[in-house]
């Protein structure tokens, strides 16, 4: 793979997370099943250090952005 196509990759990668973290934001919001809602709370658990991880390696504040813009709804 070239330089580009990892790159490529990450920022698909990156994008696709970020997706799902703010659609379990919005469904935990729906849904209010309890035993659903920790389900959802549990998979941004596991999503946030890793969008955090993200956010240092490439030096972009995305998933900062994405938590701040939620606070504000």
């Amino acid at each position: 793979m070239k330089d580009r196509e990892y790159k490529d990759a990450w920022q698909k990668l990156k994008a696709q997370m970020l997706e799902s973290y703010a659609n379990y934001e919005g469904q935990k919001h729906i849904n209010k099943n309890m035993g659903f809602h920790k389900i959802l709370e549990g998979a941004q658990i596991s999503l946030a250090p890793v969008l955090e991880e993200m956010d240092k390696l490439d030096g972009t504040n995305e998933f900062s952005n994405l938590l701040s813009d939620m606070e504000d709804e």
